[in-house]
């Protein structure tokens, strides 16, 4: 047994070096996992901290709203406590202590998992399933002194301490020792011998755990204090017994025996609860039995049996203040029962309360409200206030009490759909958990307590699958679900909140006759459901082949889908093989029609000739149902045109057209079908077979375009993406699959989680997000896209490099082994996202970084960010990262590209007076009383009489050392120099160096390609060198010093510069805000037009140059366009005022007429497609 000591773990967050698709986020539907839940009050307002999972949530008790996410630990929460603002979580063997959400310290020393938890005084006591009692000074300078705070006063008594029992000698110092135990043993306590201080750890000071002996054979099980008892509790243990034990001595006062109890089986205490009155206690049994015991005088007052069941007592509570004298008792059986203890009777028993035991139940203090927490996920109040004195459920927090097997993102994506055995449909939402919420059977509530029964036994079977539309979600139910063993689908209102009132039962009378030899095929389970894209059809198919159409508005029968069976043989064919068998003539003559006349009636003889020929003919083609056998999948495409059923027996693909109903195609997959999906805008659906193979199906075409391998078991689900490149699986191994559709190659597989194989998965419209649900697991766990977030550009390691349109594009070979696509593990998400979360997730790690443990990843990745922003940020400290990024570059030349820049920051330009004058101060400024600076005056010792002004464009040298301080250039310029003062500015300096640039560039490709003389090229790069270098000389770094290699390299990139010769001006506008991109253009040309000088139009002449070369190469493609517009409303005055301004703005005019032609094109092709598969004229 190992000695029981102060752990002090580093709070270090957790490091992710993933190549990952999809990185954890967070987890959803967690309320409560079945521990005991622990009551306080912080002033007027109660709460409830409750574990779910790996972390404790704490709630506001008046409307259950979550408030505080404690950290994760390393296994689930077993025991929890709480007092003032500590909480203390046992986590498999240790106890970690919280500070509100920030982690404190931990508590080692159990060899066994904590079973319970109990604050009492300066102490928490723990009892472990070994039946080891310890109990942990919680004192503020004990905790202080782990958490780095502890004072100077609590510092020198530690000293103090340390120092005497060095003096003392090893041999008494070492607890470890059998001569200590001995004395431990013979005293019944753990402290030193004067009982004045406890032990400390002679290492670190601190103090050490106290334990209390029990006696022989005595195994604890729970813990609670009888109020006036100074320093004394009451434990309960297996066989029956109580001790009453005083913690400070640990001796042990008094053993209430089981026999004077009213037990005389030993059965085990499993809980214990004070009463208002002083010196009673009740004592829960593990048979279902309650007694309260007065232990002053061990006497048993009243007992009773809780409902008949037997099963264990789990949680018990007392009502106070002015209240009826009230107990509430919970069991293993999920019902609570409550007693009137003046008239020692029952007064309400409540059947189902909870799906599986009542952990705990607790009265709020004077309140006849009861809150109940049981292993079923959920937190519920009760209210007694009925003329009867029962109660009913006044709120409750719930979510699945059982694993979810389906999930379904819902519309946009803000919302989830999910379904398990719990028989349970619930929707969650991404955004705000209070919308969350199990959507209603129908009054199971009322009718379980009608009946006597639990609301589990009322509810539908458990959901096996789920379709919806959101057109119609206001209109009438959208939500159609399958149930196992039910033969009929059911609907569901979304928007209200419950089931719908339409059940879809197939007619009766559907299916094969009899008499073509095969039974008939009624009643059997429905298997596959969807809904059409209108919102206005779902469609069902059966365990027995039958695909059904129904109207979801009226809830009536609109069809079935029939295949053409094989012809029937003729009737004179059928005369002579029933004639061969003996048949005589009378039994197999025609069946004539009973008519006036006879058989010589005109009827019959028609009969005989063309009119029989018509039905004979009707005959030889006989329906049969849509699948021979289970259909596994239904789906429907965007445009009600065409339905899609794979079955699970025959292994087939049929096409239908959704009108009529009638075969349109077929593919035969030679293995049964399991799922499938369809991307209804590329009209391909991937079909998952039972030979572990995913094969991607052209509809329109009839043919197989790609067969999909890698997954190692069967896949139980799959599903596309919505831009149709990606296919998400998930396999019988609960691995998650990724495929490229185009490459036909196998990107990734993901283990997402150890000990958790995946159920289902679901991927939203937009792509950023992955949900997923886990065997043994009741959460929906959310994974976010690592290709959305993160740099752009990067490539996943491993992805695949195909493109459609190659030439094994129809090939079925193309695919990824096992050794191609690596393996990834992610562990599961964390209740909620945290802050901390975004610095552990490293996007994009390389192998070898995976490799080497010892590479902090966060660190690196931080140096490396920094590093980029310093090369791309240019000036410091401005913009924000969208503005500091660097532009995208067009893909194809001249291509129109997005700045990425943020909406606001260049269409707020038109707006500008608008906003101004809405954010114009109500008030003028006022004056303050004293100022709360000065700016000191320089001039210049040389000549005092040169005013001094700032240079705002010098570059300032934060460099610690005297390095090159000789050649760093003044800030201040004087406006005596030879610019008379006028400093040009940024913009205009940028556009100028801008145009220079481009010059070079145009001379030097001018001379190479006319094949001009060596001398000319030799010039223009000449002019480039000397621009570079006056370019390096302004950013403080070396003109010279580059060898050959480094120039001609150098001379290739100005040639072909990225971004262009104008990317210095594009980055500076970039960082600049809209009221700073109004003043830069302002700052252009003459105040007023009629006082424009040649200086003024050569810098606005200059401008429209810039346009005229960044407009057609499409990059910053909005940004531009608006910052055009915004200059020619300054400056349109100025431009038609002179003859050479207006002949480069008509050059600008052609040009961004010309590049938005071309984008206007494109536009117009995709409203015609659209318009023309669509069916919709005028799109």
């Amino acid at each position: 047994r190992g000695e029981a000591r102060w752990v002090r773990r580093s709070a270090t967050p957790r490091t992710h070096a993933m190549t990952s698709l999809f990185y954890p986020f967070r987890a959803l539907g967690y309320v409560n996992e079945g521990v005991p839940f622990v009551e306080h009050r912080r002033g007027t307002e109660h709460f409830v901290t409750v574990s779910a999972g790996k972390a404790f949530q704490v709630y506001n008790c008046e409307r259950l709203r979550l408030v505080l996410v404690g950290p994760q630990g390393d296994a689930d929460i077993t025991a929890l406590a709480v007092k003032g603002d500590l909480t203390f979580a046992a986590h498999g063997r240790d106890i970690v202590v919280c500070r509100r959400t920030h982690k404190v310290c931990v508590f080692g020393g159990h060899a066994d998992t904590v079973t319970a938890l109990f604050t009492f005084g300066p102490r928490l006591y723990s009892i472990c399933a070994g039946g080891r009692v310890l109990g942990w000074d919680i004192g503020k300078d004990a905790l202080d002194h782990l958490d780095g705070k502890r004072s100077s006063a609590a510092k020198r008594a530690a000293d103090i301490v340390a120092a005497s029992m060095a003096d003392d000698g090893d041999g008494s110092s070492d607890s470890d020792s059998d001569e200590s135990d001995s004395d431990a043993l013979d005293d019944e306590t753990a402290f030193d011998e004067d009982h004045d201080l406890p032990r400390h750890d002679p290492d670190t000071g601190a103090h050490l755990p106290r334990e209390y002996r029990m006696p022989e054979g005595f195994t604890p099980t729970c813990i609670c204090h009888p109020d006036t008892y100074l320093n004394k509790v009451l434990i309960g243990a297996t066989d029956g017994r109580v001790l009453l034990l005083n913690v400070n001595t640990g001796k042990h006062i008094y053993v209430f025996h089981p026999n004077n109890m009213l037990n005389p089986s030993g059965s085990a205490v499993t809980c214990l609860e004070q009463s208002p009155a002083l010196d009673t206690v009740a004592v829960g049994l593990g048979n279902g039995r309650v007694v309260i015991q007065n232990v002053r005088f061990d006497r048993t007052v009243v007992d009773f049996t809780h409902d008949g069941s037997g099963r264990a007592i789990r949680s018990m509570s007392f009502t106070t203040g002015n209240q009826d004298p009230l107990i509430a008792v919970g069991s293993d059986a999920g019902s609570i029962s409550v007693w009137d203890l003046e008239k020692r009777r029952l007064r309400t028993i409540m059947p189902g309360t909870h799906d599986g035991a009542v952990t705990q139940a607790h009265f709020f203090l004077g309140q006849p409200v009861l809150m109940t927490g049981g292993a079923d996920n959920a937190l519920k109040q009760w209210i007694f206030d009925n003329a009867d004195g029962t109660g009913w459920l006044l709120r409750f927090r719930a979510g699945h009490s059982a694993p979810p097997t389906r999930v379904e993102f819902y519309g946009e994506g803000l919302r989830i759909l999910s379904a398990g055995d719990d028989r349970a449909l619930r929707v969650f939402s991404t955004i705000q958990d209070q919308q969350s919420k199990e959507l209603s059977q129908s009054h199971v509530e009322r009718r379980a307590k009608k009946l006597g029964v639990a609301e589990q036994e009322l509810k539908l079977p458990p959901i096996r699958g789920v379709a919806w539309c959101e057109v119609r979600e206001r209109d009438w139910a959208n939500v159609v679900t399958c149930h196992a063993g039910e033969t009929r689908a059911y609907t569901w209102r979304l928007a209200n909140g419950v089931l719908g009132e339409h059940v879809l039962q197939p007619p009766a009378k559907m299916g094969v006759k009899r008499k073509l030899g095969i039974s008939n095929r009624v009643g059997f389970p429905i298997s596959a459901v969807a809904v059409s894209a209108c919102g206005n059809f779902a469609v069902i198919g059966n365990e027995g082949g039958e695909v059904h159409r129904f109207n979801l508005q009226s809830g009536q029968h609109r069809g079935v889908f029939k295949r053409p069976g094989p012809p029937r043989e003729s009737a004179g064919g059928q005369d002579e093989q029933a004639a061969s068998n003996g048949i005589p003539e009378h039994e197999r003559r025609r069946p004539q029609l009973n008519l006036r006349g006879g058989k010589n009636s005109i009827w019959n003889m028609a009969d005989k000739s063309y009119g029989m020929d018509a039905i004979e003919a009707a005959k030889k083609a006989p329906k049969l149902p849509a699948h021979s056998g289970q259909v596994s999948a239904i789906q429907t495409d965007g445009a009600n045109k065409q339905t899609v059923t794979c079955g699970f027996v025959d292994g087939v693909v049929r096409v239908w057209n959704f009108g009529e109903q009638k075969l349109e195609g077929e593919m035969d997959t030679g293995v049964g079908c399991v799922a499938a999906s369809l991307h209804r805008p590329g009209a391909l659906v991937a079909v998952a077979g039972a030979d572990r193979v995913v094969r991607v199906l052209d509809i329109a075409g009839m043919r197989r375009v790609r067969s999909l391998r890698g997954a190692q078991t069967q896949v139980k689900s799959l599903q596309f993406s919505a831009d149709g490149r990606w296919i998400l699986a998930n396999s019988a191994d609960g691995a998650v699959h990724v495929w490229d559709v185009p490459a036909a190659r196998l990107v990734q597989t993901m283990r997402m989680s150890r000990d958790c194989p995946v159920v289902d998965l679901s991927l939203s419209p937009n792509m950023d997000m992955l949900a997923t649900v886990h065997e043994g697991r009741r959460g929906v766990y959310l994974w976010a896209n690592s290709q959305m977030y993160s740099a752009p550009g990067a490539r996943l390691a491993g992805a695949s490099t195909r493109v459609a349109g190659s030439d094994d594009s129809d090939s079925e070979e193309a695919v990824t082994t096992e050794d191609e696509a690596r393996e990834t593990l992610v562990e599961l998400p964390r209740l909620h996202a945290e802050l901390g979360d975004a610095g552990e997730i490293i996007l994009g790690a390389t192998e070898e970084e995976e490799a080497d443990p010892n590479v902090n990843l966060a660190e690196k990745a931080e140096k490396e960010a920094i590093e980029d922003a310093k090369k791309e940020a240019g000036p410091k400290g401005a913009g924000s990262d969208a503005q500091r990024r660097r532009a995208p570059e067009p893909v194809a030349p001249g291509l129109a590209t997005m700045a990425m820049l943020p909406k606001v920051q260049w269409a707020s330009l038109a707006r500008l007076d608008e906003i101004r004058e809405r954010n114009k101060p109500i008030q003028g400024p006022k004056k303050p009383k004293e100022a709360p600076f000065f700016i000191p005056t320089t001039y210049n010792a040389d000549d005092p009489s040169k005013a001094a002004v700032f240079d705002v464009d010098a570059v300032i040298d934060d460099s610690d050392g005297d390095d090159g301080a000789k050649d760093q250039k003044s800030r201040i310029l004087t406006g005596a120099g030879d610019d008379g003062g006028d400093v040009e500015g940024v913009f205009v300096r940028l556009v100028r160096a801008g145009a220079k640039k481009a010059e070079a560039i145009e001379e030097v490709k001018s001379a190479e390609g006319k094949n001009k003389t060596k001398a000319k090229a030799a010039e223009a790069k000449r002019k480039l060198a000397a621009l570079r270098r006056k370019r390096r000389r302004k950013n403080g770094g070396e003109g010279g010093g580059a060898d050959e290699e480094d120039e001609e390299d150098e001379d290739e990139d100005e040639l072909n510069p990225r971004g262009g010769p104008y990317a210095e001006l594009i980055a500076h506008l970039r960082r600049r805000g809209p009221s700073g991109l109004d003043a830069e253009i302002r700052a252009l040309g003459p105040w007023d037009a009629s006082t424009m000088t040649d200086d003024d139009a050569a810098e606005l002449g200059d401008v429209l140059d810039f346009f005229a070369a960044e407009i057609p190469s499409g990059r910053n493609f909005e940004f531009l366009n608006a910052l055009l517009a915004h200059f020619l409303r300054v400056h349109g005055g100025a431009v038609q005022a002179r003859e050479s301004l207006r002949l480069k703005a008509e050059k600008v005019r052609g040009l961004a007429k010309a590049t938005w032609k071309g984008v206007d094109d494109l536009l117009q092709e995709v409203r015609c497609a659209l318009g023309f598969f669509g069916g919709v004229a005028g799109v």
